[in-house]
């Protein structure tokens, strides 16, 4: 493995620390679904640093998954729906808005945790497909 996809792998480890240390504190679950959506963003990232592709400079994992190579995909299983969701909270969970996934307000931890599981099972599929 790369020397810079490591790097990417390591910062994607401490986005997912992050989402744990504030998963269940119902005053950070905006807060935790960020690091959820910047752990999958770094993951698929690593991806493309390892195959020697250019990394957008985006933030939609949708698009970048879109991006990886096929077999790739074939070895990290992801529903696309569940990336679209993410896409959806991640500025939501950042800002404040008038409209959006959220508009009732901050998550709950019961959803914190389901965002929680998809990013730590992508993020689990990433590390074990790069090595």
């Amino acid at each position: 493995m790369r020397t810079s996809t490591k790097d990417w792998l390591e910062y994607a480890a401490r986005d997912l620390k992050a989402s744990v240390l504030t998963l269940n504190d119902p005053y950070l679950t905006n807060i935790c679904l960020y690091h959820c959506q910047q752990t999958i963003e770094k993951s698929f990232k690593a991806v493309l640093e390892e195959f020697s592709l250019r990394i957008p400079k985006i933030h939609s994992v949708t698009t970048l998954y879109e991006k990886l190579p096929d077999e790739t995909k074939e070895n990290i299983p992801v529903d696309i729906n569940e990336l679209s969701t993410i896409d959806d909270i991640y500025i939501d969970a950042r800002y404040p808005a008038d409209l959006g996934l959220l508009p009732n307000g901050f998550p709950l931890i019961e959803q914190a945790q389901e965002i929680f599981e998809i990013c730590s099972r992508i993020f689990a599929d990433v590390k074990k497909y790069l090595k």
